[in-house]
């Protein structure tokens, strides 16, 4: 291999390794999911991600010197969006670790055990309820996250209103809660309510990545594009 050859092939790799370190931080790959959810402030991030606003400002600086985030301002407000293909590779890689690591399946069967969180149904078991009118789908996330994106026909009940607007769920049909996606708990805490309440309820563990990831249409602000 010549010195250009060599050279071209260490660039190459070292544009993919800029990337990927990028990617490396526990708290980046966080702020990425969230904001696979829509795009939000540094503020509104930080209080969904637990942690100061100066920390996840040092983040969305290292994930937007990687290109990985946009930003737009308005006046005095600095909104940070996901970068085109990033929502694809969040969820490749997910799948990835979910396949590939032992640690990752101990400590997702330890949590979710100790939650007592019931079942999941999975996609097409879901495609088929819905459209047979037998389940209804309902989307726990807050109301702008739902207002960005959301699988089509799922209805928009925040998990923190969910106790006082049971009555607008059906008693004759299977609810399936979803939220963010697997590692969201709020679809395990919906459904463990349901059922103290009587309801029959499951978990659906993709969240609007997986689904697009996964050839599904979504509805919304992000879906009309």
């Amino acid at each position: 291999m010549n010195i250009e050859t060599r050279a071209f092939k260490d660039g190459v790799y070292g544009a993919f390794a800029a990337v990927a370190k990028a990617l490396s931080s526990p708290r980046r790959l966080e702020l990425l999911d969230l904001l696979i959810q829509g795009p939000r402030s540094v503020e509104g991030l930080a209080r969904a991600a637990g942690q100061s606003v100066a920390n996840t400002s040092q983040h969305l600086q290292v994930l937007r010197r990687a290109r990985v985030v946009e930003r737009e301002r308005r006046g005095t407000t600095i909104t940070y969006r996901l970068a085109p293909g990033v929502a694809e590779v969040f969820v490749a890689l997910r799948r990835l670790a979910r396949a590939r690591s032992p640690e990752l399946e101990q400590l997702e069967r330890r949590f979710y055990a100790g939650m007592q969180a019931p079942e999941a149904i999975g996609r097409e078991e879901l495609l088929e309820r819905l459209a047979g009118g037998g389940a209804v789908l309902l989307d726990l996330r807050p109301r702008e996250e739902y207002e960005h994106a959301h699988i089509p026909g799922a209805l928009s009940i925040p998990i923190g209103e969910l106790e006082a607007r049971l009555e607008e769920l059906p008693t004759d049909r299977l609810v399936v809660a979803t939220c963010r996606g697997p590692y969201c708990v709020f679809a395990a805490e919906a459904v463990r309510l349901l059922r103290r309440r009587g309801r029959e309820a499951v978990r659906f563990e993709q969240g609007v990545a997986e689904w697009r990831a996964d050839g599904g249409a979504l509805a919304g602000a992000a879906g009309a594009r």
